[in-house]
C-alpha cells in the first residue's frame, strides 16, 4: 500500500507543480498586461478594454491553480495552536478527520462548479464585455486548480494512514 500511495504522491506533486507553474504565469500575464495598460492609458489614451476582466479571472486561476503545490510545501495557513500541542499520533488522526472533512467540502462544491463548467460550454455563455470570454474556460481552470488541491489532499490523507510524514512548515518532509 505505501508503494501505491507513493507513487499517487508523486503524480499528486507533479500535477501541482506544473499547476504551480502556470499560477507563475498567469501572475507574469497579469503584471504584463496591466503594465501595457499604463502605458496605453498615459501615452496613446486608449485602453485594451478587458483588464478588469483577464485581471479577475488571472486571480482566480493563480489561487485555485497554487493550492495543491502551497500545502505540500505547507504554506498554507493553518491554525497550529492546536495540532502542535497534540501528540504525534493524536496529530495525525486529528489531520486525517480534517483532511476528509475538506475532501468532502471541496467535492460538493467541484460537483456544482462542474456543473457550471459544463453549462456554460453547452450553451454557449459568454461574459458581457468586450472580450466574450467563454465563461467555462475561467471556470475550469478554476475547477483544474481544484481537482488538483484535491488529490493533492487525498493522497496526503492516504500518506497519514500508511504511517508517511506529516506536512510541516517547511512542506512535506521525507
Amino acid at each position: 500500500m505505501k508503494a501505491v500511495v507513493d507513487v499517487l504522491d508523486r503524480i499528486a506533486g507533479a500535477l501541482a507543480l506544473v499547476a504551480a507553474w502556470c499560477a507563475a504565469a498567469i501572475m507574469v500575464f497579469i503584471t504584463g498586461h496591466i503594465l501595457t495598460e499604463i502605458v496605453l492609458r498615459s501615452f496613446f489614451g486608449t485602453s485594451t478594454q478587458v483588464l478588469e476582466e483577464f485581471v479577475g479571472y488571472g486571480l482566480g486561476a493563480m489561487v485555485f491553480l497554487a493550492l495543491g503545490h502551497a500545502l505540500r510545501q505547507g504554506k498554507l495557513v493553518r491554525v497550529d495552536i492546536v495540532l502542535g500541542k497534540l501528540p504525534s499520533r493524536a496529530r495525525r488522526a486529528l489531520e486525517v478527520v480534517l483532511c476528509l472533512v475538506t475532501l468532502a467540502v471541496m467535492a460538493f462544491v467541484m460537483k456544482y462548479f462542474w456543473i457550471s463548467v459544463s453549462r456554460n460550454y453547452q450553451r454557449g455563455t459568454i461574459s458581457m464585455t468586450t472580450a466574450a470570454t467563454p465563461m467555462w474556460i475561467p471556470e475550469a481552470v478554476i475547477l483544474a486548480g481544484m481537482g488538483i488541491f484535491w488529490l493533492t489532499l487525498a493522497v496526503y490523507a492516504l500518506r497519514l494512514l500508511v504511517g508517511g510524514a506529516l506536512i510541516e512548515e517547511s512542506g512535506i518532509n521525507e
